[in-house]
């Protein structure tokens, strides 16, 4: 399993952070979590280039600027 964060480029939205075993797992079940909890601004441009997609195996550590 790999850590995924999903972090956008801009302000203002959410990042997500999901443990999968595939990338693609990770997409689906952030996709489930935004679609759950209702988000709109909070999650806008979910599912396009917006989002940067960081994958982390053991060990890794991810950094944010939070800028």
């Amino acid at each position: 399993m790999k850590l995924y964060a999903f972090q956008p480029t801009g302000h203002g939205q959410l990042s997500f952070f999901v443990m999968a075993e595939t990338k693609e797992h990770a997409i689906e079940q952030v996709g489930k979590h935004i679609a759950e909890a209702g988000y709109d601004y909070e999650a806008k441009g979910w599912g396009t280039d917006y989002y940067e997609c960081t994958e982390a195996a053991p060990g890794v550590v991810i950094e944010n600027a939070n800028d």
